[in-house]
């Protein structure tokens, strides 16, 4: 059981890296084909746009709470709904990146005079350290919640198959006790949401409280703005 467990530990570290390259190539495909997903997500931005300029004049703590809920259900999901086989965190990553990339692609057209390197470092960085990393360890643990099944439903068929039925008898009991693939699985998810959740904590803290001033402060072409 201690070696699953390790591998099931050493698995993550490979999801979170399959998360970070599917938003990257999201990133590079917004960027550089903007014009092609235009007309689907200017809609949605301009939608996003006005939930922000409608939380724009509450006070910090209201924002905050509207960040942090977003943010936690959004990583709940990504972590239960990969369930599904891990499909739906791997589709969010790359749609995220996809967004994101087409926003700076947009950003670049419209100019403005800000670089987009002061929005990343005064307006992203200072929460995004704990928000990105808190999303690509939910959306690691839902990828590997999908291979978990998969897991689970290849050991069931193999147990059941009888063409394995003269197999080892110690070998198909520690097989069965070791894999349990989708209970550690759903067991190692409950450990780690409320981990992610402290953290996305204070990435909401930082956004609602702190990100204004900093942004304020680098960028002074904001209040010309």
């Amino acid at each position: 059981m201690k070696r699953n467990a390790a591998t099931g530990r050493g698995e993550l570290p490979i999801y979170f890296g399959v998360s970070i390259l599917l938003i990257i190539v999201g990133f590079l495909t917004g960027l550089l084909r903007a014009a092609s997903f235009s007309a689907w997500l200017t809609p949605v931005l301009q939608k996003l746009k006005q939930t922000i300029l409608a939380t724009d004049h509450t006070g910090w703590i209201h924002l905050f709470w509207s960040i942090f809920i977003h943010n936690a259900t959004s990583a709940t999901e990504l972590a239960i709904f990969g369930l599904a086989f891990g499909l739906f965190p791997a589709y969010m990553m790359w749609m995220n990146g996809l967004i994101s990339g087409f926003v700076v692609a947009r950003a670049d057209v419209a100019g403005g005079g800000i670089p987009p390197w002061e929005t990343i470092v005064y307006g992203l960085l200072p929460h995004g350290i704990f928000e990105l990393s808190a999303i690509f360890w939910a959306a690691s643990l839902g990828m590997a919640n999908g291979l978990a099944v998969i897991r689970a439903i290849r050991l069931r068929l193999t147990m059941n198959d009888p063409s394995v039925a003269g197999a080892d008898k110690r070998d198909r009991s520690a097989r069965y006790r070791d894999a349990h693939p989708l209970r550690f699985a759903l067991y190692r998810t409950a450990r780690s949401l409320p981990i992610i959740w402290g953290m996305l904590v204070i990435a909401a803290f930082i956004e609602s409280a702190v990100t204004p001033h900093i942004m304020s402060w680098g960028i002074p072409q904001l209040h010309h703005h």
